[in-house]
């Protein structure tokens, strides 16, 4: 895929290694337009949660150079990286919720570090809160909860202060088929609003009911993806 200026996610020729290890990711070169919707897929170890740690700065790459709005964020310094990933929502697989806070300040959170007035925080955080259906446990403290609701808990706060990039890991892994598709509405009603998302996940039955495209991990390496033509709708006779 081509790279470009406006790419809000830029990697050329990336490579990264644990330790004296294989490289789990090498030569990875790709762009991510502004406001573009994107899977990242792959098997199970592939170096799906490798790529998402890169982009948002918590591992560098070994070699090759990672563009973040516009920014080589290989050569930043430390005191740099807060105010690039104020800009970053991130949905992790193991939720890292806070359990001494309930529900709602929770998802607070982002909105108040970033100053907003109370009467904002409690609009929005209510009404996100009750899209992904935890209107009735606001008040609840995270380990009262299922891990489906942890996990939609942690998917309010990741999107609460509309980041300019949403990544998210397995974001449906804990909920059912009807909540995982609420979420990639809700995912995809972020997109429309001009935040750049990526979605890795492993489950391809769930890719293929949406039209947007992949990065695909195989051996370490990107293969960009275009999704398939929607089918044509069959005509009686």
């Amino acid at each position: 895929m081509a790279t470009s200026d406006s790419s809000v996610v830029q990697f050329e020729n990336v490579g990264i290694r644990y330790g004296a290890g294989p490289e789990v990711l090498r030569d990875v070169s790709f762009a991510l337009p502004e406001a573009s919707f994107n899977f990242l897929t792959g098997v199970s170890g592939a170096g799906k949660s490798s790529l998402l740690r890169l982009m948002y700065l918590a591992t560098q790459p070994n070699r090759g150079i990672v563009t973040l709005f516009g920014k080589n964020v290989t050569t930043i310094t430390r005191r740099e990286r807060p105010g690039i990933r104020r800009n970053i929502g991130v949905v992790f697989q193991n939720f890292r919720l806070l359990d001494h806070l309930d529900v709602f300040d929770n998802v607070a959170l982002p909105l108040r570090v970033s100053g907003a007035a109370e009467a904002v925080v409690e609009k929005h955080v209510t009404e996100l809160l009750t899209w992904v259906g935890l209107a009735d446990h606001m008040k609840a403290l995270p380990p009262t909860l299922s891990g489906g609701q942890q996990q939609r808990v942690a998917i309010a706060r990741a999107v609460i202060a509309r980041p300019r990039l949403l990544l998210a890991d397995e974001p449906t892994g804990n909920v059912d088929d009807a909540i995982a598709m609420r979420l990639l509405y809700l995912f995809e009603e972020l997109n429309r609003m001009g935040t750049t998302v990526v979605i890795a996940t492993h489950n391809e039955s769930l890719v293929g009911r949406f039209q947007h495209p992949q990065l695909h991990l195989v051996d370490g390496t990107v293969k960009y993806k275009m999704p398939n033509a929607p089918k044509p709708a069959s005509v009686d006779a």
